[in-house]
């Protein structure tokens, strides 16, 4: 499965195409498909670091959509 990641503050430039597994549903789980997504103005303004005064003490952004480290 492809995702797009960040690890950084910055422009559309920092985001990265990853290779994930496939996720699997678990007991008591179920996995669904996604039609559409969005992206909101508060997400790239997360992404761009203007959030970042207000979440002092918060590292930056670290993946998507699994916290993970960069490969």
């Amino acid at each position: 499965m492809q995702a797009i990641g960040l690890y950084e503050y910055g422009g559309p430039e920092v985001l990265r195409v990853l290779d994930l597994p496939e996720p699997h549903a678990g007991p008591g789980e179920v996995r669904v498909r996604v039609h559409a997504a969005a992206v909101n103005p508060s997400d790239t303004l997360l992404r761009a670091g203007v959030t970042a005064p207000f979440l002092e003490g918060s590292p930056p952004p670290r993946g998507c959509p699994a916290w993970t480290s960069p490969a």
